[in-house]
């Protein structure tokens, strides 16, 4: 693993900070030069772990310093070894310092460094999950700078709701006012994004945005790279584990010859033309598949006083203890688990609670009636029962009761 460092004048731009390489403030890397054997064997070991807010899918920031001739809003030197001392576990030592609802995770999707920007220009008549990213982050802006109008096209259509809020963007921050999504419009859309929502801050509202509920409009093909090949390969990983016929590719946003193998594996399945091209139909049957994994999942007889779980994207612990009204700890003992990591398609005992008619969900992106009630062994009917719905209609944040039995 090479690391580089580019140390620009940051507070010449307008940051509050600076990257030296005096070790007083920062370790120094030099490729070539000796370092620590004890050091390396770690960063193997846990460089893929990030911390987050639990429910969120941003890394949540964190900062770390001497504690005696630097200090910050965060981490100490000599105050973490105290804690070790005195028999803390990594993640007890984070949480006396951060939030106690963060948690260490793992991610597969390791790459070089890629842009965000889609590489096209983003106007009216584009769609797809750069299009939805757009529409959230404006959307969220907005609540700081109300002159902004609401956009009210669908998800992932650009439409002329979407345009008036980038043109109104653009007017406000010194920028074309043509109502495209160019490259200086992107990054200052998403520079804004981070800045509001605080992403780089302890106090960080974090994003759940993920892969989206739009498929990306790019045409994808060998040779391509990017965040939507990302995306490509995560999908193809999760509905991997339960398609034995479709190899799970290297989420690295490269798309080899691995990638395109699962592709052609995963049309033939599905019946569309095995080229290895994911165009338009590749991708909505790739979303479809995923939005409908759950059917897929060959029903568990549950243990007596348990039922059974399938870990989704975006899970953790806590968050399944929750919903299930009961506690980390009882999940870790009934499976056996010595750490707080799990893994998607992972199957979990969850202890069962014969007085609780209900369990609360809060829905994420992607989330509908019909996967709901296959996740939870219930119906749709009982849901909406539950809860008072005379539609199918759902939004992001919702709370709904969940019945525990059908």
């Amino acid at each position: 693993m090479h690391i580089v460092w580019l140390i620009p004048p940051y507070r010449n731009q307008g940051y509050p900070f600076d990257i030296t390489n005096s070790t007083a403030y920062d370790q120094y890397f030099i490729y070539g030069r000796p370092i620590y054997e004890s050091i390396s064997r770690i960063v193997d070991d846990i460089f893929n772990e990030y911390v987050r807010r639990q429910g969120q899918l941003a890394p949540y920031f964190t900062s770390f310093c001497n504690g005696t001739t630097v200090s910050c809003q965060g981490m100490s030197q000599w105050g973490t070894v105290t804690l070790a001392d005195r028999g803390y576990t990594p993640l007890q030592i984070l949480r006396s310092y951060y939030p106690d609802d963060i948690e260490i995770v793992q991610t597969n999707i390791i790459t070089n460094v890629l842009t965000s920007y889609p590489g096209t220009p983003l106007k009216q008549g584009s769609s797809g999950l750069d299009v939805q990213t757009i529409q959230t982050w404006l959307n969220r802006i907005r609540r700081n700078y109300p002159a902004i109008p609401s956009i009210t096209d669908p998800a992932g259509s650009f439409g002329s709701s979407t345009k008036a809020a980038v043109t109104k963007f653009q007017s406000i921050f010194n920028l074309a006012p043509d109502g495209i999504v160019g490259k200086s419009t992107w990054y200052k859309i998403s520079s804004l994004y981070t800045a509001v929502t605080r992403l780089a801050e302890l106090d960080s509202e974090g994003t759940t945005l993920g892969i989206g509920t739009v498929p990306p409009s790019s045409i994808l093909r060998q040779g391509s790279r990017g965040p939507d090949v990302i995306t490509l390969q995560y999908l193809l990983d999760i509905i991997s584990e339960y398609y034995p016929g479709i190899p799970a590719p290297a989420q690295d946003g490269i798309f080899g010859s691995g990638t395109r193998q699962a592709v052609i594996a995963f049309q033939q399945i599905m019946g569309l033309q095995a080229d290895g091209i994911v165009g338009t139909l590749t991708w909505n049957a790739l979303y479809d598949t995923y939005r409908g994994i759950s059917q897929n999942v060959p029903p568990q007889k549950p243990e007596n006083g348990t039922s059974t779980y399938v870990v989704q994207a975006g899970d953790s612990l806590w968050l399944i203890a929750q919903r299930y009204q009961t506690t980390v700890d009882a999940i870790k003992r009934l499976n056996g688990l010595t750490s707080d990591l799990i893994n998607v398609g992972q199957i979990l005992k969850i202890p069962s609670s014969q007085a609780e008619a209900y369990i609360e969900y809060t829905v994420r992106s992607g989330d509908t009636l019909w996967l709901l009630s296959r996740r939870y062994n219930t119906t749709v009917e009982a849901i909406k029962k539950a809860n008072g719905l005379t539609s199918d209609l759902l939004s992001i944040g919702q709370k709904l009761k969940i019945p525990t039995s059908a």
